[in-house]
């Protein structure tokens, strides 16, 4: 699809939209008539159902939760409905009051500001939000959780302005030099949880029932809203943070004005039948408004002051949410005005921004991975679906007025592949226990298990997320279900330094939960996104990991009964400018394989290998309990004082770290502290209050001399409420230190005991690597022996069995052999059974590639063409990893060339030719590259982060398959960072003159990067299943 908007046009159409069209001016001295008539956002099917379905009908009616955060909760508005006009007018302050989000506001403010009274005890309640505030039973008053205590003294409602010690006048009440915003933090309350909740319910209800009255009151909070609504003009001052620009928000924060005001402009849209023979409505706003005389004035007010004023706010960047939910949001205004008239901004101004501004739908793709996902958090990449609810609403909006949403200005995006697998796809895949467990992955969930167990009937196979990094082995039916996951990938956006951190899921519940949202931001880099708070491994007690570099998923392999995958990442940045200072880690990867006992009973083998540095500490920690955990197999004496960061280190103390670098982290909020030397055995159990008594072992098995730390602690904020135990593996030695991290994890009820398990010995010739493992686990009626070989070419031997693999299971039941299993290797050998595969063929070579078909022609060797559909296939573009795609189809072409299928065209990152400099592709100015990392950090490129590193940059021209060596982004990621566009340059692997690179590519030509081209190289997985005769 051709995109015809150059950036020198819009470079010059945003000046003249920001010059010519803000609001207010615009309207002044001007009679305008309302452009809403009909429904438009709101469809007929919708209205239709809504009416039967029970769900929606009771929530509107009834209400539900109210959390403080804007566009969330509903109200009870057949509650509500019967309260006067005015209550909803006065029950939330005019926006010359600033409003808060903490009472002193200082949301990222350490300390906060805490209750008068009780300080910052207050947060041991709720780190974020821990003022009752109940607008309806107290209006205007705040109530300390601790002390039960109502803030301010006076009684500003009734218009006291200065009774009491707590007097807050509106701009806050001072109290020993700190300035507490008593009625600012009320007032935020006020529209968070009473008027948009109002709104949305009435909305709702009105579309439910028919019952005027429902529109009437939702029709007064939306010209309330539109009231106090602040702007660009003579309301500038009214916003969430006071003066209207970048990051100010409008009635409420940079965020969350966007959900806001989607759900008015829903709500507007529900009720435009109804108001128009509403001549109380019309009584009440001649009687608040003036200049409001005709219901005709009252919409043009409400469309004007709150919708136009919304979408020149988000075009102005004072509101800028998490990308995605701007996208939907001016998508939902423009066809909900459908409005191509005089006034603006209008219908045509929102496409405009949409397709060639920050919403970015033109170039949508470089906002998702290949497999749907997107780089934020398992909860925060939701936001991504507001990109393809936009796409959906602009094509009913074409469908409305096709003349003026022109199909080659303003393309259809759904058909992008990639848009379809962020539901199709990734959403479903990161659902655990039959979809009743969202995988929690960066500042996403809690790190809780459930008293009672759930699980849930949408049963899938196990699969792998080679975009976002995530390998998902799944077993068991309905309350058996099981699911191991293993992350390799690295967010850019409410992310964790997490790197190959694997969950495990069941007997209904989340057993290994990730660290979570964090319990307050001003910790949370001291504990939530620390390395040390995440089930892996660290190096050097270093801090500083790559976080945002996806890995590569090394083995991938389903028997029966058996799954093993193994994945590698690069955790620090030691030979590049920005990690110099850091570990030599060598090698950093993690096999772990789901084995199943019977229907029911199943564990876990888990291997970490590590290579480099001095210090290797692996983390574990279950979910809150404050049982300890029972140590058996090691002695371990108590640390009499101080914190896991030193016997001299209070807790929470600022201490100076291994390099002499001041240090605040977990490890100085860790206490409790006790350590020993590991026996041959050593266990760990975790006893977790279920209903069921669920417990979770964890079965050390130390490869050279180990220590076992173990220790207490909890989210900072709150260490003594929500603990965390804490079982730490640790290992010292000379630089270049090698470790095997060996767990076998089993979760087991109180009535039954765990497995039985015990380390074979195992031998090899070549022991210049790692030592091979055998591990014996005792079974009902038999026992598994797990052969475990780091490096796969080499061959170990023990008490009657053989491997040369990476991986080996043999099944014994009743004494006789009943299943072997390869992972990765040419032999398994146990007593007078033996299984082989032929040694590995040479990679195979991509020669061509057609992208319309997602179909390449491999030259070399490959497996038998029966068994390749399904299967994964890895390339190695010679770049920053290697690439998972599953096979669809195969086709023997001749002798020596193979034609395969694949689950994708591989498009990883699109931009425009803007300009080029030698080896240089310079991008358009509105286009934004979420992925990219390279950076220059004094003066020196740093490739450490260059997720298109090895890609092939195309323009559809016969010919033009340009390697990508990175593309320009920052150093560091943050949620405003990834707003900015004009910054990803693309670098290429040769240094191609400027003058012949303008010839090859074009100027102004569209370019897509690929992940796999001509030239790459195609490996393929290894591994059989023998089950002998009887």
């Amino acid at each position: 699809m051709e995109f015809r908007s150059n950036t020198r046009r819009w470079t010059a159409y945003c000046c003249l939209l920001v010059a010519t069209i803000g609001i207010p001016a615009s309207v002044r001295g001007q009679e305008h008539t309302p452009v809403k008539r009909k429904r438009t956002l709101t469809t007929a099917e919708f209205t239709k159902s809504c009416k039967t379905n029970a769900a929606f009908v009771n929530r509107a009616l009834r209400g539900d939760t109210r959390p403080f955060t804007a566009a969330v909760g509903h109200a009870p508005a057949k509650e509500w409905v019967t309260k006067l006009d005015d209550w909803f007018w006065d029950i939330m302050p005019a926006t010359t009051m600033q409003r808060v989000v903490t009472v002193g506001n200082d949301s990222f403010g350490n300390p906060k500001l805490g209750c008068p009274i009780h300080g910052q005890e207050i947060y041991t309640v709720n780190a974020y939000y821990p003022w009752i505030v109940d607008c309806e039973a107290m209006p205007y008053r705040i109530t300390c959780p601790i002390g039960g205590e109502t803030y301010p003294s006076n009684d500003y409602a009734a218009g006291d302005l200065t009774a009491g010690p707590y007097a807050d006048d509106g701009r806050g009440c001072l109290i020993e030099g700190k300035r507490y915003y008593f009625l600012g933090l009320y007032a935020h309350y006020a529209y968070n949880t009473v008027l948009q909740p109002a709104i949305k319910s009435f909305g709702d209800a009105y579309l439910a029932t028919d019952d005027l009255r429902y529109a009437h009151k939702a029709a007064i909070c939306l010209l309330k809203e539109a009231y106090e609504y602040p702007d660009s003009d003579d309301r500038k001052e009214r916003t969430y943070i006071p003066g209207y620009g970048k990051g100010s928000g409008m009635i409420t924060d940079v965020v969350w004005s966007s959900m806001a005001l989607l759900e008015s402009a829903q709500c507007y849209d529900q009720i435009i039948p109804a108001i128009d023979g509403d001549s109380e409505l019309l009584r009440f706003a001649r009687e608040r408004i003036p200049k409001i005389q005709t219901m005709a004035d009252l919409k043009v007010y409400i469309e004007t002051h709150l919708f136009r004023s919304g979408i020149q706010a988000v075009m102005d960047r004072a509101i800028q949410p998490n990308i995605g939910w701007g996208a939907e949001a001016i998508a939902s205004l423009a066809l909900m005005l459908n409005d191509f008239g005089e006034q603006r901004p209008n219908s045509l101004d929102c496409l405009l921004w949409l397709y060639e501004g920050a919403g970015r739908l033109g170039t949508a793709g470089n906002q998702f991975y290949k497999d749907g996902s997107s780089y934020s958090s398992t909860g925060y990449n939701d936001a991504r679906g507001g990109i393809i609810r936009a796409g959906e609403l602009v094509e009913r909006l074409r469908k409305l007025d096709p003349d003026h949403v022109d199909l080659d200005r303003f393309p259809d995006i759904r058909a992008n592949q990639k848009l379809e697998r962020f539901f199709g796809l990734y959403k479903q895949a990161i659902k655990a226990l039959g979809g009743q467990w969202t995988i929690c992955i960066g500042d996403a969930g809690y790190p809780t298990t459930s008293e009672v167990p759930r699980t849930g009937s949408q049963a899938r196979d196990s699969e792998y997320l080679d975009g976002f990094g995530l390998g998902l082995l799944r077993s068991g039916i309905g309350p058996h279900q099981r699911d191991l996951t293993l992350f390799y990938g690295g967010l850019r956006g409410h992310a964790h330094y997490d790197p190959l951190m694997i969950g495990l899921y069941g007997f209904g519940r989340d057993l290994l939960p990730n660290i979570g949202y964090p319990q307050s931001w001003n910790f949370a880099a001291a504990w939530e996104w620390s390395l040390f708070t995440h089930n892996t491994v660290v190096v050097n007690r270093d801090e500083k990991p790559c976080s945002t570099v996806i890995g590569s998923l090394a083995t991938w392999y389903r028997g029966p009964g058996c799954q093993v995958m193994e994945a590698s990442k690069k955790p620090y940045r030691k030979h590049e400018p920005r990690g110099e200072d850091g570990p030599d880690v060598t090698d950093y990867r993690r096999l772990t394989a789901l084995i199943d006992v019977d229907s029911e009973r199943w564990y876990v083998v888990d291997v970490f290998r590590v290579s480099g540095g001095t210090d290797h500490l692996q983390t574990w920690h279950g979910a809150y309990t404050p049982k300890a955990t029972a140590v058996a197999g090691a002695t371990l004496t108590a640390q009499e004082r101080g914190t896991l960061a030193g016997e001299g280190v209070p807790y929470g103390a600022t201490y100076t770290g291994p390099s002499g670098e001041q240090r605040k982290d977990p490890y100085c909020h860790l206490r409790d502290v006790a350590r020993g030397q590991m026996g041959a055995l050593t266990t760990v159990d975790y006893d977790y209050d279920t209903s069921d008594d669920i417990r979770l072992r964890l079965n050390f098995i130390p490869i050279g001399e180990t220590e076992l730390i173990t220790a207490r602690g909890g989210a900072p904020i709150s260490p003594d409420t929500q603990v965390l135990q804490w079982a730490i593996p640790h290992r010292t030695g000379e630089e270049g230190l090698r470790s095997q991290f060996v767990t076998v994890i089993e979760a087991y009820p109180d009535s039954r005991s765990p497995l039985d398990v015990r380390r074979l010995p195992v031998e090899t010739t070549d022991n210049s690597g790692y030592s091979p493992i055998a591990i014996e686990v005792t079974v009902p009626g038999g026992r598994d022996i797990i052969l475990l070989n780091g490096d796969s070419s080499r061959e170990c031997s023990g008490e009657g069995f053989a491997l040369a693999g990476a991986f080996g299971l043999i099944r014994e039941r009743g004494g006789a052999v009943t299943n072997m299993q390869l992972v990765e290797g040419t032999k398994l050998a146990f007593s007078d059974t033996e299984m082989r595969l032929a040694e590995p063929p040479p990679e195979a070579t991509i020669v061509t590639v057609d992208r319309a078909l997602r179909r390449i022609v491999i030259q070399g060797a490959a497996p038998p063409l029966a068994s390749l559909p399904g299967q994964r296939i890895m390339i190695d573009n010679h770049g920053e990893r290697l690439v998972s795609f599953a096979v669809e189809s195969a086709e023997q072409i001749d002798a020596d060339h193979v034609a395969l299928v694949l689950d994708s065209v591989g498009d990883i990152g699109e931009g425009i030719a803007a300009g080029f400099e030698d080896g240089i592709i310079l991008n358009g100015p509105e286009v934004s590259m979420a992925f990219a990392g390279l950076c220059r950090i004094d003066g020196r490129l740093d490739y450490s982060d260059c997720f298109y590193n090895g890609g092939h940059l195309e323009t559809g021209v016969p010919g033009i398959d340009l390697r990508v060596r990175g593309v320009m982004g920052f150093p560091y990621q943050a949620w405003g960072l990834l707003h900015e566009a004009g910054i990803n340059h693309v670098h290429l692997v040769d240094p191609i003159p400027a003058d012949e690179l303008g010839k090859r590519v074009g100027e102004g030509a569209r370019w897509t990067i690929y992940e796999y081209g001509i030239g790459d190289s195609v490996r393929f997985g290894r591994g059989t299943s023998l089950t002998p005769k009887p």
